[in-house]
């Protein structure tokens, strides 16, 4: 698989500083041509788990060939490896530290190389800021061409981190809160396929009950709570626009439980 010149960028930076430009600099000055595309860098601080979330979230509707830098990176400079991943129809670069959970999951996995020739890292490269000097470099001699085997010696071990499982027992899921977006909404880690097609539903967050499934917001009124399956194919318990979070005193771990109403 060749890339197709298009490189993503997923970091918790934020958008004040110089951490940002002077990735990008990197990349367009080994390769002026490649095409950056922020996905974004508001990333919650050191935040790992959201990461892969918001990558899970926005890689399947990229091109074949499109390289997917990402970087949310609490143990830089420490003892976690550098990573390239080919899969059949994408890259992905950065720090093995449970980053690329869910495409270990998903995605047939070609090869994952572990980056350590420093032929194509920045000349002193910093142990602080690896996503400049070690991250951004490879991307760009990978947009350029480069076979990813020159990056490093192939590796068979990965880092992925184990998420909590959703609990089937009779008529009851019973799941719990994994992630909290910008807009207050409860992402849980139960998914639509494992709901399946039943429609006669009664979701609980905690001793709130919210009701059954819906399809969309607006099918409440303005300021109602409500259950759904997001566009991440993932259980979110919203407010018709509101803030979930607020409202319901929500936090990441909180449990959510779906009941199977018998007709």
């Amino acid at each position: 698989m060749q890339s197709n010149n298009i490189l993503t960028l997923t970091t918790d930076f934020g958008k004040n500083g110089s951490y940002v430009g002077a990735v990008k600099g990197v990349l367009l000055k080994i390769n002026p041509r490649i095409k950056i595309i922020d996905i974004t860098h508001e990333i919650s601080c050191f935040n790992i788990l959201e990461g892969a979330l918001v990558l899970n979230s926005s890689y399947p509707f990229f091109p074949k060939g499109t390289i997917h830098l990402v970087v949310v990176d609490p143990d830089v400079g420490g003892k976690r490896k550098g990573i390239l991943i080919q899969t059949d129809n994408h890259y992905f670069i950065g720090p093995d530290n449970g980053l690329f959970s869910f495409i270990f999951e998903k995605e047939n996995i070609r090869e994952i190389i572990d980056l350590t020739n420093s032929k194509y890292f920045l000349n002193k490269p910093s142990t602080t800021f690896q996503a400049r000097d070690v991250f951004a470099p490879v991307s760009a001699y990978l947009s350029l061409g480069v076979d990813p085997k020159e990056f490093g010696a192939i590796t068979k071990e990965y880092y992925k981190f184990k998420l909590s499982q959703p609990v089937y027992k009779n008529d009851y899921i019973t799941g719990e809160i994994i992630y909290i977006d910008k807009f207050g909404n409860l992402i849980s880690n139960i998914s639509s396929d494992l709901i399946g097609e039943e429609k006669i539903l009664q979701v609980k967050i905690g001793k709130n009950e919210i009701g059954h499934l819906r399809n969309y917001y607006a099918e409440v009124k303005e300021g109602e709570i409500i259950a759904l399956i997001g566009s991440n194919n993932l259980l979110e318990i919203a407010v018709n626009q509101g803030n979930a979070q607020k409202i319901l005193k929500a936090k990441i771990g909180d449990k959510i439980t779906i009941e199977k109403i018998k007709k």
